[in-house]
């Protein structure tokens, strides 16, 4: 099965861009990539630019410093990649 590579959206100014409910993050056995996955049970390929941000989330979900599921919106503002959280459990 091929997992998809997570679309983010050039928006502008002050658009959240794409909003998922993300159940968590996990890496690829065997490699450095990272995905995102929902809570409807999708999975999406993280963008390299986004792996040090899966590894965090990883790392606070882990240490329990932050519950799933979270609210994240994910926007590109002129070539960059943000992620913001808008809610969690």
């Amino acid at each position: 099965m091929t997992v998809p590579m997570l679309f983010v959206p050039p928006v502008p100014d002050g658009d959240r861009g794409l909003v998922l409910e993300v159940n968590g993050v996990s890496p690829e056995p065997q490699s450095r990539r990272w995905y995102v996955l929902t809570l409807e049970g999708r999975a999406f390929r993280l963008p390299a630019t986004l792996w040090p941000w899966a590894m965090e989330l990883d790392a606070q979900t882990r240490r329990r410093e932050l519950r799933m599921p979270a609210v994240f919106a994910f926007r590109r503002v002129d070539g960059t990649v943000a992620v913001d959280m808008i809610s969690h459990v």
